[in-house]
């Protein structure tokens, strides 16, 4: 048994998938480390609501010296949503094809994070360049590209679809895009058309295949996303600078990173001894209770420890010099104080 389905990008957008007949659509999801199909998640949304067969897949930018690790996570990044719903898929098309290490080492952090085995899309010609025996005895999927012509063809008439494609290293392929030029009622323009060797079942079996998705590790990290921290330190390179600002907004945490945490989207990085504790929306007004967070008075003397366990009554504000009264009547910086 066979089923039919397309693959589509960007150029593709407005496509109704209810409106052509195709059993299943591959959607293009990124491409390198920089560039994510802005129609994906539509198509994938329309696809699930219609009970498409899905895939997603990743086009491959090796040659411009990506490692695949980045491009793997990049990937992952994008369509976690996607996971037990659809095939992971590698495209393999940029200009060192040869690269099969590469190639392998996507796919087995893919397969990490899938818990699936992806498969790998490309054409006749470079499965039969080079050695991808590594590739084919671990499992993983083969999606195979060879065209007769460039001649339009008609509503998944294969009459015209020419010889099967040959291999060397895998034992049989799960898919044949046999035509670049597909043309289906309910859609103007050219598609790419597919056959897959088997029923919806198996389809699925590659979804859902040996192992299962490893389980998120623990954000081991002392603040999260969204919290706005005071700040004695950043960095912006290698070397810890003082601030221009007091205090930013945590916009992405990186636990495995040195510094962790990256303020405002961009400004720089800090870790947990950047920050001097969270950062009050409150506005501090006299007559408010304070307490310090370190017992150093504005002027940096070191104060008995015991005045950091109350709070007291603030009696003078002058830009960031804040006097705290109730018989303590010393001045702090506002950073170093709760409110």
């Amino acid at each position: 048994m066979t089923l039919k389905f397309i693959d589509v990008a960007s150029y593709q957008a407005g496509l109704d998938l209810s409106k052509i007949q195709t059993d299943g659509v591959m959607i293009k999801a990124t491409e390198g480390i920089g560039y994510v199909n802005p129609y994906c998640d539509e198509f994938f949304q329309q696809g699930l609501k219609l009970g498409k067969l899905l895939g997603v897949y990743h086009f491959a930018r090796n040659a411009s010296g990506n490692t695949p690790q980045k491009e793997a996570d990049y990937f992952i990044q994008h369509t976690k949503g996607y996971i037990g719903k659809a095939i992971p898929v590698l495209d393999w098309e940029d200009k060192n094809t040869g690269e099969v290490t590469w190639a392998f080492q996507w796919l087995q952090i893919v397969e990490k994070a899938y818990g699936c085995k992806p498969w790998i899309y490309m054409s006749e010609y470079v499965e039969n360049s080079h050695n991808w025996k590594k590739v084919a005895e671990a499992g993983y999927g083969l999606w195979i590209a060879k065209y007769r012509d460039n001649v339009i063809d008609k509503n998944w008439d294969m009459k015209n679809a020419g010889p099967i494609p040959t291999v060397k290293d895998w034992k049989f392929y799960a898919a044949w895009q046999w035509t670049s030029s597909l043309v289906l009622d309910g859609w103007s323009g050219k598609l790419d058309g597919s056959i897959f060797y088997g029923d919806k079942n198996a389809w699925r079996k590659y979804i859902n295949n040996e192992i299962k998705p490893l389980p998120p590790k623990p954000n081991s990290t002392k603040y999260k996303t969204g919290d706005i921290v005071n700040i004695n330190g950043i960095y912006i390179s290698k070397e810890k600078l003082k601030p221009a600002i007091t205090s930013g907004t945590i916009t992405k945490i990186y636990p495995e990173a040195k510094n962790q945490y990256l303020i405002g989207n961009g400004t720089g990085f800090v870790n947990d001894s950047c920050i001097i504790g969270i950062h009050s929306s409150k506005v501090l007004k006299v007559g408010m209770k304070a307490k310090p967070k370190k017992a150093v008075s504005y002027d940096g003397i070191n104060l008995d420890s015991s005045v950091t366990k109350k709070s007291y009554k603030v009696i003078e504000i002058k830009g960031k010099r804040v006097v705290l009264g109730d018989g303590l009547n010393t001045a702090f910086h506002i950073d170093n104080l709760s409110y």
